[in-house]
């Protein structure tokens, strides 16, 4: 088991909105197989002035979570698909990964990075910058 602390956060300019989705976003998070939810702190909705130079008002929502996680790569897995704003492991020490789960987490990364670059949100699909200066 690896347990972990995660912190979630949710910024809108309605309030109802920002608390809904991210109770929504963490439910989603608490029915995945090989993860166990042991501690969860919900702050209270708190009213921003100028969060964003483009927003006067909006509304901040933070959920913290302990977690265990049956395997380090249901852990990165989650933290792709959930994107915490922190984490933190706390639990073992020490973790024997062994290479087909060190390879299956890589690709799980490089998966997603290619999803993300053809959706155009970022990525690299080829960088031939080195090659076509030399």
């Amino acid at each position: 088991m690896v347990k972990v602390w995660m912190v979630f956060e949710a910024l809108g300019v309605e309030e109802d909105a920002v608390e809904d989705s991210l109770e929504q976003h963490v439910d989603a998070f608490k029915s995945e197989d090989g993860v166990e939810i042991l501690e969860m702190e919900r702050d209270d909705v708190t009213e921003m002035e100028n969060p964003r130079e483009d927003i006067d008002k909006g509304y901040s929502y933070v959920i913290e979570v302990r977690a265990d996680f049956n395997k380090f790569e249901k852990v990165v897995r989650s933290v792709i698909n959930y994107g915490p704003t922190y984490v933190q492991v706390e639990e073992p020490d020490l973790y024997d990964l062994k290479l087909g789960e060190a390879q299956n987490v890589l690709q799980n990364v490089a998966t997603t990075m290619h999803q993300y670059a053809e959706m155009g949100a970022g990525g690299v699909l080829i960088s031939r910058k080195a090659e076509e200066d030399g």
